[in-house]
């Protein structure tokens, strides 16, 4: 079993974690009840979905069963209050038991939430009470014609009368051909915005859809890969935002999801890691020694230099997530919470490579066999890859350090 951090017994001069250090300021509760749904839900379809690549749409029910189906979006809405600390709070529970559900539902949370900023109200009271149900929505943004950076597409959707013609090869959609529906991100060749970027709603079932899920390392109850959109016809009312200026909620609102959801969701893996590290190195004894694993000092540094970092991200999570719950109190933009953003991702996708190589190191032979550690350590190693990669993301921050534009 995966437990939500290092197990302190009730005895005489044991150090106590601190809740306040691993959880935030009335969050606990969420907490626990996450780490439970984590428990008795996620984990036990975890191992089938890593081995078998089998689509986890059984533990995202479950997921919106228990109510958190639409965190993020306001309260009357369906959504739950102070939203992106408590989807911090969620990501990093959920991580420590299914990574692939986690990072499916981070993605789902993000396309909900971008459908909530972006849309009309029609579109809102058509998909918003599904997706409390169960429904799974997914974006399709990144394209092989321009890799990691998929902020930029070359698709293109023209106006045909009452529709929008949609032609358009994708490239890692996570969820794809298994959500119940897609924001795409194409460009619009009739617009007079000078950002022709725009978002376009497609059902599951329209004609013109192809998926093709990759067989991947880690997360391999993604169904990630990508997706052809041939000639779909898109409804003009399903179009999200205007013809053309999507770039705003790009920064607003896709971004910001996407790195506070992944960033939680690394630090979740690597606390999964641990945890099951520490768990082997306390039962294993050698018998030759009399000593568990646990008992060697190198060990035990090993054990508390990895959790220092797992807690270094944590912090800079919830400080993070606080900060954005301002910003929507307050009325606003969510990307003035970029440059803190692309900290804590590239910081956490940094972090969980070396924790969970850490805690396949300290359950030596054991750790190498398929299991829990193997499998958090080829999980985590998406984070740095997953656009803006982490070489990206440094070159933002070192440019805003030297005050240029930070894209060009």
């Amino acid at each position: 079993m995966v437990t939500s951090k290092v197990t302190v017994q009730e005895k005489e001069g044991i150090m106590e974690v601190p809740t306040w250090w691993t959880c935030p300021e009335g969050f606990q509760e969420l907490q626990k009840l996450a780490h439970l749904l984590g428990e008795n839900e996620l984990l036990p379809r975890a191992i089938i979905s890593d081995q078998e690549g089998q689509y986890p749409r059984e533990s995202l029910k479950e997921i919106a069963k228990a109510g958190y189906g639409a965190v993020t979006i306001p309260m009357e809405a369906g959504g739950l209050e102070n939203g992106f600390t408590a989807f911090s709070v969620l990501s990093e529970s959920f991580a420590q038991y299914c990574p692939s559900s986690t990072m499916c539902w981070v993605m789902h949370t993000t396309t909900v939430h971008t459908l909530y900023e972006a849309g009309t109200e029609e579109q809102r009271k058509r998909y918003i009470p599904g997706i409390l149900k169960g429904d799974v929505g997914a974006l399709a943004f990144s394209e092989p014609a321009t890799g990691g950076h998929f902020w930029n597409v070359v698709s293109e959707a023209p106006r045909k009368e009452s529709v929008y013609l949609l032609n358009a090869d994708k490239s890692f959609v996570t969820s794809g051909g298994e959500a119940d529906f897609y924001i795409v991100a194409t460009s619009s060749p009739d617009t007079k915005d000078q950002d022709n970027l725009m978002y376009l709603l497609v059902e599951k079932d329209q004609e013109g859809i192809e998926s093709f899920p990759f067989s991947a390392m880690g997360l391999r109850g993604n169904a990630s890969g990508p997706m052809k959109f041939k000639n779909v016809k898109v409804p003009l009312e399903n179009r999200i935002g205007g013809e053309g200026g999507a770039g705003y909620y790009n920064d607003n609102t896709v971004d910001p999801l996407f790195l506070l959801g992944t960033a939680a969701c690394w630090i979740g893996i690597a606390q999964g890691a641990l945890n099951a590290a520490i768990d082997g190195a306390k039962k294993k004894v050698h018998a030759d020694t009399g000593s568990s694993v646990a008992g060697y000092q190198v060990i035990r540094h090993e054990l508390a230099k990895s959790q220092i970092l797992i807690d270094s991200a944590r912090s800079m999570l919830y400080r993070t997530a606080q900060a954005m719950d301002e910003c929507a109190e307050k009325g606003l933009e969510l990307s003035e919470c970029l440059y803190p953003l692309w900290q804590l991702k590239t910081h956490a996708a940094d972090m969980v490579i070396t924790v969970t190589n850490a805690a396949l190191q300290v359950s030596g032979g054991r750790g190498y066999l398929t299991g829990q550690v193997e499998k958090f350590l080829r999980d985590g190693r998406a984070g740095a890859l997953m656009g803006p990669t982490n070489e990206v993301l440094r070159e933002w921050i070192g440019r805003t350090l030297i005050e240029v534009p930070w894209m060009d």
